[in-house]
């Protein structure tokens, strides 16, 4: 435990003039650059930043390896001087795969940008620290990162039937017992379920669609350990999927006819449908307009922008049909700073 005078300390660092001077500007709404700093004095001002401005932050960087790094030293100093227990600071990682390369996204990022995108969607999310790829994806409104989550409570009435299919549409995985993150199981009338960043899953028993009782339960026993009121079931990807969108996919695939190997039967999903279905329905917003009135801060803002090129060019020089325009699913550097000037407030 940190001592409070040293605690202090750090606090005091927003007292500074040009802290201050930092203050009025983003106050007026500007989107402003921080650079020449070591990661802990970016990381305490980010802090302070967030706190003293009271609006969600989004910190913008060059790669990913950046973005860990400072995301974990503001996730430290946002624990030391705000200790807040309901929201805390976090990592939105860009995808690590391009279109058209037929590979899936990593589960685990799949997992933590969907999560992530429903926090800045619904208010929880004070600073997130994203690389420049990530902000560059073009997403959807926010509306459709709210209804990713499924939030259940004791007396609710809801078709079982609906349940499996949304947490089916969202990553989910049928598996018998439920051991590991992202599984379900279903047993007449009783669900198991276990949520992304939930320390145990939980366990609903329904009467016909009504939900008669919510208990966390215990892997290794499958005993039930604590009774609760309600729970949310997190997605584990963005890219919602459905038969009728995945047999869609799989005809663009083939219309375009440049997939390496044979293509799945009507339904069932394929290495990369991710990004191939979203250009069934190109998203049109900004990473900016999820949260209400954010701050903007480039970090290195040449860097920044140099790493947005330099992603851009890999993009330029990939070999797609029309239809796979990249452009219907990535902003280009001068548009996603006009984006960011026009949602920071």
């Amino acid at each position: 435990m940190i001592h409070p005078s040293v605690r202090d300390l750090f606090l005091d660092l927003g007292k500074e003039p040009g802290f201050q001077e930092a203050l009025r500007c983003l106050a007026s709404g500007v989107s402003a650059g921080i650079s020449g700093l070591t990661n802990t004095a970016k990381a305490v001002y980010t802090v302070l930043l967030s706190q003293s401005l009271g609006r969600p932050l989004v910190m913008v960087v060059d790669g990913n390896k950046q973005a860990e790094a400072l995301s974990e030293a503001i996730d430290a100093f946002y624990s030391l001087l705000i200790a807040e227990e309901r929201v805390a600071p976090q990592l939105l990682p860009a995808l690590d795969v391009l279109p058209m390369q037929n590979l899936s996204p990593h589960g685990e990022i799949c997992e933590q940008r969907a999560a992530g995108l429903w926090r800045m969607a619904t208010a929880r999310a004070p600073i997130t620290v994203m690389p420049v790829a990530s902000a560059l994806l073009r997403v959807r409104p926010g509306e459709y990162y709210r209804q990713l989550a499924l939030k259940l409570r004791t007396g609710d009435e809801v078709p079982l039937e609906d349940v499996i299919a949304h947490l089916e549409s969202v990553g989910y995985t049928r598996r018998e017992p439920v051991e590991m993150v992202g599984e379900y199981s279903l047993r007449g009338g009783i669900l198991d379920v276990f949520s992304p960043e939930s320390a145990k899953p939980v366990r609903l028993d329904l009467f016909g669609d009504q939900v008669e009782s919510i208990r966390r339960f215990d892997v290794e026993s499958q005993r039930s350990v604590m009774k609760v009121e309600d729970c949310t079931l997190l997605p584990l990807t963005e890219f919602q999927k459905s038969r009728a969108l995945l047999t869609d996919a799989a005809d663009l695939l083939r219309e375009a006819g440049t997939h390496g190997r044979d293509l799945p039967l009507p339904g069932e999903t394929f290495p990369g449908w991710e990004l191939v279905s979203a250009l069934l329905q190109p998203p049109a917003h900004s990473v900016f307009e999820l949260p209400e009135r954010p701050t903007v801060i480039w970090d290195e803002p040449e860097q920044v922008r140099t790493a947005a090129e330099r992603f851009w060019k890999r993009l330029d020089q990939m070999e797609l049909p029309e239809r796979f325009d990249p452009g219907k699913l990535f902003l280009r550097w001068e548009e996603l700073k006009v984006r960011a000037a026009q949602h920071a407030s």
